[in-house]
């Protein structure tokens, strides 16, 4: 078990620059909780924020989500594959994305990728975002086998897309009996 300790009672952190908590527990395989540093206070943050946090923690039965309520803006490769290969998990939660405006490549793309356990997964609040860069939400929940059900996130207000923007979404989930469709009615880009 791994306890995330940050003091941020000192001085107030506003801004974290790249590879934040990058791939901070890969690996891990024998890691049954492991928790997340306190994030409340950001409003900016740099590429690879907490990419592959929790990578290959095959033994993990729960997984929290930073505090993102306060964030307007993230870099490249946001949350990209956070719980990839997290085979032991039945549920998973997502961040508070509801204040983004701006996303880099590589958002949320591979999230819970491989979580072969999973039998509900969240979606990101996306409501907000008007244009996403290349491989947005791609290989999102990849071989979730035991998914029946998976939402798309709101992508009503997005004029432009990158690349890939959602391919492989739900590849090779192959207990899903529902699964909807993301809006592109708004588009007027696309990579």
């Amino acid at each position: 078990s791994v306890v995330v300790g940050w003091d941020t009672t000192a001085t107030a952190i506003t801004t974290v620059g790249d590879y934040f908590m990058f791939f901070y527990a890969y690996g891990c395989s024998s890691l049954t909780s492991l928790s997340v540093p306190d994030t409340s206070g950001l409003e900016t943050v740099g590429d690879y924020f907490m990419c592959g946090y929790a990578r290959g923690c095959t033994a993990l039965t729960s997984l929290s989500v930073p505090d993102t309520s306060g964030l307007e803006t993230v870099g490249d490769y946001f949350m990209y594959c956070y719980a990839y290969d997290c085979t032991s998990l039945t549920s998973l939660s997502v961040p508070d994305t509801s204040g983004l405006t701006i996303v880099g490549g590589d958002f949320m793309s591979g999230y819970a990728a491989n979580c072969s356990s999973l039998t509900s997964l969240s979606v990101p609040d996306t409501s907000g975002l008007t244009s996403v860069g290349d491989y947005f939400m791609a290989y999102y929940a990849l071989s979730c086998s035991s998914l029946t059900s998976l939402s798309v996130p709101d992508t009503s207000g997005l004029t432009s897309v990158g690349d890939d923007f959602m391919s492989s979404y739900a590849e090779s989930c192959t207990s899903l009996t529902s699964l909807s469709v993301p809006d592109t009615s708004g588009l007027t880009s696309v990579g």
